[in-house]
């Protein structure tokens, strides 16, 4: 059972000030751990792909090739502007490719430089193709179960559910050793039960091995142009957000 494990929400040092590996780290890594494949997830771009699927190719890993996106949040009102959220896009096929690398062309010349994001909207021509899962945290089905806001979960759920197809799209398990990670994965559970949705576990990689935590938490200050002292919020909360083996994934899922 362990041997089904692959790690679908990867970040590469194309995800640019975040990521803390290199393409070919993390499939050497993927590769000892005994994958059979490994997707490359970055985000908001695929710059890092011909270099992972060539280096994936070369060892024996079939490479998934996707791209967080971060979708923009509803118009500014009387309440503010909603936050932006984050949605996990794999390509099932060849279409698939092409049509996250046209939502991430449009992402990017809609938007400010340096902050490419999607109107949801978008996503409806470019489903074709394409695999979602629901995103980390920061996506807006795991913020609107952690609000306690069940049933607005449940609408933006189906919501995906309806773009994608119910094949095609999965509710997305996080479990980081972060304080609220069992809670939100029981409301998505709970949630995917009632929709009649698939769950698939991932671990929001973002470095090979957990030593490069360190290097990740000066990336992230380096983003926010500030100290290690004054990004501590903005920083990851731990070092267990590097690709673990099977056998760990089913012990934290168990």
């Amino acid at each position: 059972m362990t041997d089904n494990y692959v790690e679908l929400h990867c970040h590469s040092c194309f995800s640019f000030r975040e990521g803390a590996s290199t393409p070919a780290e993390l499939v050497l890594a993927a590769r000892r751990l005994g994958y059979g494949a490994l997707a490359l997830t970055d985000h908001d771009n695929l710059a890092g792909a011909m270099e992972f699927a060539q280096v994936a190719k070369e060892w024996g890993v079939r490479p998934i090739i996707g791209a967080e996106v971060t979708l923009r949040g509803a118009p500014a009102g009387d309440a503010g502007a909603a936050p932006s959220t984050h949605l996990t896009l794999l390509a099932e096929t060849q279409r698939g490719y092409a049509n996250i690398s046209r939502l991430l062309s449009h992402a990017h010349l809609s938007s400010p430089r340096d902050a490419p994001s999607l109107d949801p909207a978008e996503l409806v021509s470019c489903a074709e193709g394409v695999i979602a899962l629901s995103g980390c945290r920061g996506g807006e089905i795991s913020r609107l179960v952690e609000a306690g806001d069940f049933d607005a979960a449940c609408e933006t759920a189906a919501r995906y559910a309806a773009i994608f197809g119910t094949r095609n799209f999965f509710i997305e398990l996080q479990h980081n050793l972060v304080h609220g990670d069992r809670a939100r994965n029981r409301g998505l559970v709970e949630l995917a039960r009632t929709l009649g949705l698939d769950v698939v576990a991932t671990n929001n990689v973002h470095y090979h091995d957990r030593t490069r935590h360190r290097l990740q938490d000066v990336l992230v200050a380096v983003r926010h142009r500030s100290t290690l002292d004054a990004t501590e919020h903005q920083r990851r909360k731990n070092a267990e957000f590097y690709i673990k083996s099977p056998d760990e994934k089913m012990r934290l899922f168990e």
